[in-house]
C-alpha cells in the first residue's frame, strides 16, 4: 500500500500529452477512520510548504458528499494548463522532495487513493468558464458508451443555451480514464439553489419546440450507462493560498 502511495504522490507532479485543451488534474482521497483531524494538519502544512498559488502545483481541496466518493478529499490541481503545457512541466525527481514529504506525512492517515484522471474542460458544452469557481458545487459524472454518436454530442451541445435561460452556471469537462462527461454546476448562492422545483423540461420545450426534450433526453440516456451524483464543497485552509 505504501509503495501505491508514493507513486501516486509522485505522479501528482507530472502529466504530459498534447493538444491545448484547458486541463486539470482530479484525485480522491480516503481518509482512515478517526485520522481526519491528524490529516487534515499535515496536508495543511503540506499545501503551505509546496503547493503555493499561482504555481501549476496549487490545488483545491474538496470535500465530497454522496455518490462514490462519499466521505473523500478531492484534490483538483494543474488548473487550465493545457496539454502542450503539460509537456514542459518537471518530472518527478524534480518536486521528490514534494512528494517524499506527501508520503512520509500525509499517506499514513490515508486508506486509499483513486479515480486520479486529468479532465479536459470542453467550451462548446459549457455555459461557465472553466476559471469560475464557488465553493460549493455539484459534479454529475455520467459514464458512457464507446464512441457515442454525433446525435448525443448535439443533444450536449443544445444544454447551454437551457441553462441560460434558468440561469444555471454549468463547466462541462471530458475525462482522460474511463469514458466520462462531467458537469459541474457551480452554485453561488450555495445548496438552496437546489431546493428550487426543475424547470428543465418546461425550458428546453420553450427553446427547442414541444416534445424536444422527451426525444433528446431518450437520445442521450440511451448512451448513458451511469450518473454519479457528488456534491462538494471547497475546504479554504487546506487549499493553496
Amino acid at each position: 500500500m505504501k509503495k501505491i502511495l508514493l507513486l501516486l504522490a509522485l505522479s501528482l507532479f507530472v502529466s504530459n500529452s498534447y493538444g491545448q485543451a484547458k486541463t486539470a488534474n482530479i484525485q480522491f482521497y480516503k481518509v482512515k477512520t478517526g485520522h481526519r483531524s491528524a490529516f487534515n494538519e499535515a496536508l495543511k502544512n503540506h499545501t503551505a510548504k509546496f503547493r503555493k498559488a499561482g504555481e501549476p502545483s496549487a490545488w483545491t481541496i474538496s470535500n465530497v458528499t454522496g455518490g462514490s466518493h462519499h466521505n473523500e478529499v478531492m484534490a483538483t490541481y494543474n488548473f487550465g494548463l493545457s496539454w502542450a503545457e503539460r509537456d514542459v512541466l518537471n518530472g518527478p525527481t524534480a518536486n521528490s522532495e514534494a512528494a517524499n514529504d506527501f508520503y512520509v506525512k500525509v499517506s499514513p492517515h490515508l486508506e486509499g487513493v483513486s479515480a486520479g484522471d486529468i479532465i479536459s474542460y470542453r467550451a462548446e458544452y459549457s455555459n461557465s468558464a472553466m476559471k469560475e469557481s464557488t465553493d460549493k458545487f455539484r459534479f454529475n459524472v455520467l459514464t458512457i458508451k464507446y464512441a457515442p454518436s454525433q446525435e448525443f454530442w448535439d443533444v450536449i451541445k443544445r444544454l447551454p443555451k437551457v441553462w441560460d435561460k434558468l440561469g444555471f452556471k454549468i463547466a462541462t469537462y471530458t475525462t482522460s480514464g474511463a469514458n466520462r462527461l462531467i458537469f459541474s454546476r457551480r452554485l453561488p448562492t450555495g445548496w438552496k439553489e437546489l431546493d428550487e422545483a426543475s424547470k428543465l423540461k418546461e425550458t428546453f420545450d420553450e427553446i427547442y419546440g414541444k416534445g424536444a426534450y422527451e426525444k433528446d433526453m431518450a437520445i442521450m440516456r440511451s448512451f448513458v450507462v451511469e450518473n454519479d451524483i457528488m456534491y462538494m464543497t471547497v475546504q479554504s485552509d487546506l487549499s493553496s493560498k
